[in-house]
């Protein structure tokens, strides 16, 4: 997947710090340690680290396959290793096997029993001497994936502005961002352009500047919100721009077109797609209204990712789309 936003009067600038390579591990890997692997829970600072939430939670159904936590540790010695919750509402999570490097990884935790009673559960998370915890409200539906990130996978797309193909690369690392307190996915084209992404439930977040101004520093902001009805929407922060010595305020402007709609680019299919319009929108005195400078629409599949960019043209803006020709999700 590309650096989403980099087009238009807008480009995002990433700012982040590489970690050691991540990957995630589960009960089959690894052989040959002897030894016990040492790590933590907690990241640099001594704070917890997020916690990936997947599948469904109801009253006596069986936890499945799909039913699983993501956790972030820092090994800071390789060897064999129990990560553990306790049980709560009649379930937990654990894994076991062998981790082959140090640095922040992250694993898999599969989930076992049933939720007995309609309640939100509150875990706590042991690894080492190392504790943690987190909260599955009740009923909690994860739905699939609309913006994998996974090591390794990759996106090429037909470009129109570049007359030509461009490849997206997820890497193997990981990018501690301290004005967040977040740990994203690295991205990066053929370009170099790198772009920095995470998931928290059904909301995925980037991080990068609104304006391509180096003065202008880097937000956290939502993209892309699965699972909520049509019409929704929601704003990035507001930043503070100078344009023509003029202080100019600057967002962008989600909404949630729909949802499980039929997609086709390039010769591909899509389906479980949802349509997101962007408008970025500025505040220029002695205006007291924000006007909307550039609207352009993505299209997200379920389990690939994003799948297209349209932009249409106007006066100002020249026409520009972005569209899937092959991809590989690990």
């Amino acid at each position: 997947m590309k650096a989403i936003f980099k087009y238009g009067i807008v480009a995002l600038t990433i700012v982040f710090l590489f970690q050691a390579c991540s990957k995630e591990y589960s009960y089959e890997t690894g052989k040959g340690y002897s030894g016990v692997a040492i790590g933590t829970l907690q990241d640099s600072t001594g704070n917890c680290q997020n916690v990936f939430v997947n599948g469904n939670y109801t009253v006596d159904s069986v936890l499945n396959d799909s039913n699983y936590i993501v956790v972030t540790v820092n090994i800071i010695s390789p060897g064999k290793y129990y990560i553990y919750t306790d049980t709560a509402n009649g379930f937990w999570f654990a894994d076991s096997s062998i981790v082959l490097s140090t640095g922040t990884q992250n694993i898999k935790l599969k989930g076992y029993g049933k939720p007995i009673l309609p309640v939100d559960a509150n875990f706590v998370i042991t690894f080492g001497s190392s504790a943690c915890q987190f909260t599955i409200p009740y009923n909690t539906a994860v739905i699939g994936n609309y913006f994998p990130t996974t090591a390794g996978s990759y996106w090429t797309y037909n470009d129109s502005q570049l007359n030509d193909t461009i490849t997206t690369r997820a890497l193997s690392v990981l990018a501690n961002v301290a004005n967040t307190g977040q740990t994203y996915a690295v991205f990066i084209d053929r370009l170099g352009d790198t772009s920095l992404y995470r998931r928290s439930g059904n909301t995925y977040y980037t991080y990068g500047s609104l304006y391509p101004d180096p003065s202008v520093k880097p937000v956290e902001y939502a993209f892309l919100k699965a699972g909520v009805p049509a019409g929704t929407s929601w704003d990035s922060p507001i930043v503070s721009v100078v344009v023509s010595n003029q202080n100019v305020k600057v967002k962008y402007h989600f909404t949630l077109l729909g949802s499980g709609l039929t997609a086709s680019y390039n010769g591909n299919n899509f389906t479980n797609v949802i349509k997101v319009q962007l408008d970025i929108q500025a505040l220029v005195p002695p205006a007291i209204n924000y006007a909307t400078a550039q609207t352009s629409y993505f299209y997200y599949a379920e389990g690939i990712g994003l799948i297209a960019i349209e932009v249409p043209g106007s006066t100002t803006v020249m026409p520009y789309n972005s569209t899937l020709t092959q991809w590989h999700v690990n």
